[in-house]
């Protein structure tokens, strides 16, 4: 796992554009994805989300903090792709920020329906978000 640091200010100490993901490895040991509503993305680019991560998570398990823009949905085969544990295995757990109501929709849906394979939650904020995901590292 990636080591978690505390009590300090974080910073973003990796970072690559995949697609229409903006990953960035932060200091505190948390993988953030942003996914932007300018590019489509499908099963493919999450499998190669999936090579980014591993290779700036050097092959170790951390939690994922997951930001979309606005307009950025998932389609429904990338969500039945993505709630299975073996599509993202070094994901120790999932924690979606939603600030629109289609977001929060979405993420309802996706947890009810879905079931993802590993612990999940929908945020509407990040503060939020990232004081879960600590509790994974």
């Amino acid at each position: 796992m990636v080591s978690a640091v505390k009590n300090k200010e974080v910073s973003i100490v990796a970072w690559e554009i995949c697609g229409a993901f903006t990953v960035k490895l932060r200091s505190d040991g948390i993988l953030h994805s942003h996914t932007s509503s300018a590019i489509n993305f499908d099963i493919e680019s999450m499998k190669q989300f999936n090579v980014v991560m591993t290779k700036m998570l050097n092959n170790q398990k951390a939690p994922l903090l997951i930001t979309l823009d606005e307009f950025a949905i998932p389609p429904d085969d990338v969500r039945d792709y993505w709630a299975k544990k073996e599509s993202c295995p070094l994901s120790l757990a999932d924690a979606y920020v939603a600030v629109s109501l289609g977001h929060k929709l979405i993420g309802s849906v996706y947890l009810k329906f879905n079931k993802p394979g590993r612990p999940t939650k929908i945020f509407t904020n990040k503060e939020d978000a990232v004081e879960w995901l600590k509790t994974f590292l």
